[in-house]
């Protein structure tokens, strides 16, 4: 339902204007590559809105072989919607070789959805009185390597670059900070919480808008709440977990009561690479 990007449009007919063919090919490669890069399709990307809103949804597992039905519920409504989304991949899903299950990312990766790093395992532990979570308390190569095998398994059985990264429980450290500098097709980083600097492109938590009140239960009436103090910021990253969404019907409604409004309100919803690139980033 995404169409062709204008700028696509607007590009098949400048080559004409070329004289050169070798300047004409140079152009269109460029365009090329810059069009089809990273996991977020840049089709009709939107140059002038009053507020951006990225949908940040975490939690993406297959379980026994399925694609959770709150997954499959959100992607179609929004689809239904023509709102973009976001998908928040957990890397150890695709250790195995569930082709249906690629088969459904690269699906919604196609409909303009992002595809984004959240991790590996999603996992914590305790070790005494001190909670371990999988980027904050973990040693430097063990958190490496937990980003990259997300990269890997990604680029491997989806065929996808991912551009972005956000951490299981926003819980990251001076390690986190340090490794994800160095992954360069990394460009974006959501919801960084942890006070070491970082070079990539960050989006910024608003701790009052949000779609959950609390955690896993979407809320209109505090959405909009905390909508009306900040809606005259550029960009919104709201955060959800539609895996919960199904456990009582009630936060599927809240979710959608919350999509319309927005719709209604008149913002546009991009996914963090599009804005990226908005922000002026190449």
């Amino acid at each position: 339902y995404f169409k062709t990007s204008p700028l696509v449009k607007r590009i098949e007919l400048f080559p004409m204007y070329l004289k050169s063919s070798k300047l004409r090919f140079s152009f269109l490669f460029v365009i090329v590559f810059l069009q089809f890069q990273c996991s977020s399709l840049r089709n009709n990307l939107p140059e002038t809105t009053t507020t951006y809103v990225i949908l940040k949804l975490d939690d993406l597992w297959n379980q026994q072989n399925e694609v959770h039905p709150g997954w499959i519920q959100v992607m179609d409504f929004l689809n239904a919607e023509n709102v973009k989304g976001t998908i928040g991949l957990i890397g150890e899903s695709l250790e195995g070789d569930d082709l249906n299950y690629f088969t459904w990312i690269k699906d919604r990766h196609g409909e303009g959805h992002e595809i984004w790093n959240h991790g590996f395992c999603h996992c914590r532990h305790k070790e005494g009185e001190v909670e371990i979570r999988e980027y904050r308390g973990r040693d430097f190569e063990y958190q490496k390597e937990s980003v990259l095998k997300t990269q890997r398994l990604a680029k491997e059985k989806l065929g996808l670059t991912l551009c972005s990264f956000g951490a299981p429980y926003n819980s990251t450290d001076e390690f986190t900070a340090a490794i994800i500098n160095e992954i360069p097709e990394l460009k974006i980083w959501m919801y960084k919480e942890t006070k070491f600097p970082t070079d990539k492109f960050t989006l910024e938590r608003t701790p009052k808008v949000n779609i959950e009140y609390p955690v896993h239960q979407p809320d209109f009436k505090q959405f909009k709440k905390g909508y009306e103090q900040f809606k005259t910021e550029p960009v919104l990253i709201i955060q959800g977990h539609p895996r919960s969404w199904t456990e009582n019907k009630s936060r599927m409604e809240n979710f959608k009561e919350i999509i319309s409004f927005l719709k209604n309100e008149g913002v546009t919803f991009v996914t963090p690479y599009e804005y990226y690139l908005i922000a002026g980033n190449k």
